[in-house]
């Protein structure tokens, strides 16, 4: 028994260490250049395939709706991260239509790559609520302040002189920017030659906090029996850490075969408990498996 559970979590290992894939369906449309060669005007569709497919991939991710709006901004964001985020794709159907090439093809976004960006960004973490936070600028010019609303957009930040998050930046001259984010016991400070890189390097530390993270999501721990087969775990596993909207993170604590009907315990971390245990509730009861959830504390 103790060589086949060290197995088993040896394979569990490798599946959350390994790319998780998600095919998009897009269909792009390129208008037809006679200066482009048919190779260059179906790369430029495979870009904008690959565009439509990371938003389209990042729209089911998050758990909240995400505006046309900040679709748009979000999109460009990511353009810069495609050679990360495509593993592949395959075409469908390509054809010359109305002074178009009109391309329809499946793209395999890196589910893993694109949702760690995604939490590290904000995106994740505030699909359903902006998160309000005062700002304070030095030295920033017109266009300076047109960038940081695009990149309010996309972290998906608003101000309020109220909010017990801060964020300071301050141009220094030909050297760039300096910025700190402040948050109660909370301070980071970095400093770049591009505002872009300042901001997101800023969120990112302030949505990697294990103090800010006990402020939006809750923990559990699901409890389970009633299984026939470790298949059936492992199919269950599967399914439970592909509701990427309900379940932010997850992993098997363990698995016991000891008695006639299986056991098995997760512990699962999610930003939409209501949500998680609905779906749970609508799924597990009807295949003869008991289940609890348990909230558990972060402190």
């Amino acid at each position: 028994m103790l060589i086949f559970r060290t197995l088993f979590f040896t394979f569990i290992l490798l599946i959350f260490s390994s790319p998780v894939p998600a095919w998009q369906h897009v269909k792009v449309q390129v208008p037809l250049d006679p200066d482009k060669s048919l190779q260059e005007l179906q790369q430029q569709g495979l870009r904008e395939g690959y565009s439509q497919a990371v938003v389209q991939e990042s729209q089911r991710i998050v758990p909240g709706d995400l505006s046309t709006e900040r679709k748009q901004v979000l999109r460009g964001h990511l353009d810069w991260r495609m050679g990360d985020l495509v593993l592949g794709y395959r075409i469908f159907s390509r054809e010359e239509m109305d002074d178009q090439l009109v391309m329809e093809l499946d793209v395999n976004v890196d589910t893993t790559t694109l949702r760690n960006l995604l939490q590290r960004i904000g995106v994740y973490y505030t699909s359903t609520v902006f998160w309000r936070y005062d700002l304070n600028t030095r030295g920033a010019g017109p266009d300076d302040f047109a960038t940081l609303q695009r990149l309010q957009k996309i972290t998906g930040v608003e101000v309020d002189g109220q909010a017990p998050t801060s964020v300071s930046l301050r141009r220094i001259q030909d050297r760039g920017w300096s910025g700190t984010i402040e948050h109660e016991d909370l301070s980071h400070t970095v400093a770049d030659g591009d505002l872009y890189r300042v901001w997101f390097d800023l969120w990112a530390y302030f949505f990697t906090r294990p103090e800010i993270m006990a402020e939006m999501t809750v923990d559990f721990v699901l409890k389970t029996t009633g299984w026939a087969t470790t298949d059936a775990i492992m199919h269950f596993d599967d399914m439970l850490m592909s509701w990427d909207q309900m379940v932010e993170e997850g992993s098997i604590l363990q698995i016991n075969t000891d008695v006639p009907s299986f056991r098995a315990v997760w512990t699962l971390t999610t930003l939409t408990p209501d949500l998680l245990q609905e779906r749970l509730d609508g799924y597990l009861p009807s295949r003869g498996i008991y289940h609890t959830m348990d909230e558990t504390r972060k402190y």
